[in-house]
């Protein structure tokens, strides 16, 4: 919509800088969120996360690989790929934190293959 073009056009920029490749449909936007575990089924293929904000003792992204593990990824001021369709939730933490998630959930699925790519850009 117009009330938030700005913040899209923003949102395209860091993309752009940071991983130009990929082609969102959808950015979420979120304050202070806490996820219990879930997995994004609407999603067609993996996504980049970034948290920033003033926040400490936690706030981690945490994705399951598997049963048995749990990769612990740091999204504070970096960009971090994983795979949004494996279970994954963000741990507690103190202060003010911000998250930008981009994801697509238009066009054609990829395969899930893992559940964390990359992560720091």
């Amino acid at each position: 919509t117009e009330r938030y073009a700005q913040l899209w056009e923003l949102c395209g920029r860091l993309m752009q800088g940071m991983a130009c490749e990929f082609q969102f449909s959808s950015v979420a936007v979120t304050k202070n969120f806490v996820a219990s575990p879930h997995c994004d089924m609407g999603d067609k293929t993996f996504q980049y996360a970034i948290s920033l904000g003033d926040f400490t003792d936690g706030g981690e992204l945490c994705v399951e690989s598997s049963p048995q593990q749990v990769v612990v990824v740091n999204t504070k001021n970096r960009l971090a790929k994983v795979d949004g369709r494996y279970p994954h939730w963000v741990s507690p933490f103190r202060g003010e934190r911000y998250s930008l998630i981009f994801y697509r959930v238009t066009g054609q699925t990829t395969p899930m293959e893992r559940a964390v790519y990359a992560t720091a850009f």
